[in-house]
């Protein structure tokens, strides 16, 4: 790379999803557990160890009890933690403290001394609600800070192709699970709180509500998620977003250009043209499945172009 070494490049990119991870993690925890309110066990809010691929390791008490939250939010040998996630942003961000500024590397280090200070008394089910509050409020305080404070160099496109790379992938695993557990026949008063957990959990209700005032369709939420482009993580925003930053980056490399890394990039644009009218229930299981594995090899092809 000409002005910004492949690892420091990487590590911006590493960062961005780490913290990205962070908050909608801690969003997706406050969510289902909002509605579980008081009960030990309840249907709505079993997804959260089967987002990350982990159900089978948890009886069903242990994912709505206190052992999963311990798991999720303060566990470090848990790769998909919210501690772990923040421990290597901060690590990351190390790497690369001369190209971030001084507000930034100051908020990411109290994020990462808070989740440090927390015990499991901290994140009991009583008090689960005031600690993802206060974990997205500093992954917020941070993206404003980067906003108002880092230069629009090559440091920055890889920290927005990092940031929304890992935002859609996160919207397509809340519409994965949410929809297979949405077919499992529930009444209608359940199926009510699953939309709210779904949508809750991406940041998006009141957004969806000032589309949708009255009733909930899961082919108006379907395509709400994946295509309104007014919706700050609908996955066709997330994209666009991507293959603009893409074309920033390769436009100060001389138009040089990765042709896998190009190739996957026009997969994903084609397969979310095949739009909103289209994506059926009965289909949206293996369209999510297809973008998410598209997401992963676009992040692969851009660590082979970028970061070797």
């Amino acid at each position: 790379m000409p002005s910004l070494l492949a690892r420091f490049a990487e590590n911006v990119f590493w960062m961005a999803r780490y913290l990205e991870r962070a908050e909608s993690l801690a969003r997706i925890i406050d969510a289902s557990y909002t509605y579980a309110r008081g009960r030990e066990l309840g249907p709505e809010t079993l997804e959260l160890a089967d987002i990350y691929g982990e159900g089978d390791g948890f009886s069903e008490a242990d994912k709505l009890g206190e052992t999963a939250l311990e798991y999720y939010i303060l566990d470090r040998d848990n790769l998909t933690s919210i501690a772990s996630a923040v421990a290597s942003a901060q690590q990351n961000a190390r790497s690369v403290r001369h190209l971030t500024s001084t507000e930034f590397w100051t908020q990411l280090n109290i994020f990462h001394n808070y989740m440090v200070s927390l015990t499991p008394k901290d994140v009991s089910l009583d008090e689960r609600s005031r600690v993802c509050a206060q974990i997205k409020l500093h992954c917020q305080m941070i993206e404003g800070i980067a906003e108002g404070t880092l230069l629009r160099g090559e440091a920055w496109r890889f920290y927005q192709l990092g940031k929304y790379i890992e935002r859609a992938d996160q919207t397509t695993r809340m519409l994965d699970i949410g929809y297979r557990q949405l077919s499992g026949g529930y009444d209608e008063a359940m199926v009510s709180v699953r939309w709210n957990i779904l949508l809750r959990s991406v940041a998006g209700y009141h957004a969806y509500r000032s589309r949708h005032p009255a009733n909930s369709y899961a082919s108006d939420v379907a395509a709400f998620l994946l295509y309104d482009r007014e919706f700050a993580r609908a996955v066709a925003l997330c994209i666009d977003k991507v293959s603009e930053t893409l074309r920033a980056v390769e436009t100060l490399h001389g138009d040089s250009r990765s042709q896998a890394l190009e190739s996957i990039r026009r997969e994903i644009e084609f397969t979310m043209s095949t739009g909103p009218g289209k994506v059926t229930l009965s289909k949206l299981q293996s369209f999510v499945d297809d973008l998410q594995a598209c997401l992963g090899r676009l992040s692969n092809e851009i660590g082979k172009a970028y970061f070797s």
